[in-house]
């Protein structure tokens, strides 16, 4: 009996919105364009591939994924898709890298008139990679791949 009221109660709180999370509106609902960026911190040891070719693949990656899933690239938009990518080289064959895709929008700071731009949306990943298959467009993809994921979710 205690297991079946065990149950019952769990059941109930996962339909009862705590502090309100569960109204609150999906920063990327309705969104129809964006304004992708890119900022990579580049490790100096890195030596078979320059930081501007590989800036520019992972740019052209990102703005092709954002393309493909059916958004458009605008660069007055409201909002700006940022990837962040961090690559360090490790023992001179592997590159450990970090990446992290946020959707950034202009928010009403609480207590003030002011507004600014901040995170409303976010997700991010850690790996390695051999010093031979680095490349700035997978990085792009990965990126892109998970905005879009998160994208259609919000509007489908």
């Amino acid at each position: 009996m205690k297991f079946l009221t065990a149950v019952g109660l769990a059941a109930v709180m996962l339909w009862v919105p705590v502090d309100g999370v569960a109204q609150e509106r999906n920063p990327l609902t309705g969104v129809t364009s964006v304004d992708p960026r890119v900022i990579v911190t580049w490790d100096d040891r890195i030596t078979l591939q320059t930081e501007s070719q590989y800036v520019r693949e992972l740019e052209d990656a990102l703005e092709l994924g954002v393309l493909r899933a059916g958004l458009s690239v605008d660069s007055s938009a409201p909002n700006f898709l940022t990837c962040r990518s961090v690559l360090i080289s490790r023992e001179g064959n592997t590159v450990a890298y970090s990446w992290r895709i946020a959707f950034e929008e202009i928010v009403t700071v609480q207590g003030s008139a002011g507004t600014q731009f901040a995170d409303t949306w976010s997700t991010m990943g850690v790996g390695t990679v051999g010093v031979n298959n680095l490349d700035g467009a997978s990085m792009g993809e990965r990126c892109a791949e998970a905005f879009e994921l998160e994208w259609r979710r919000a509007n489908n």
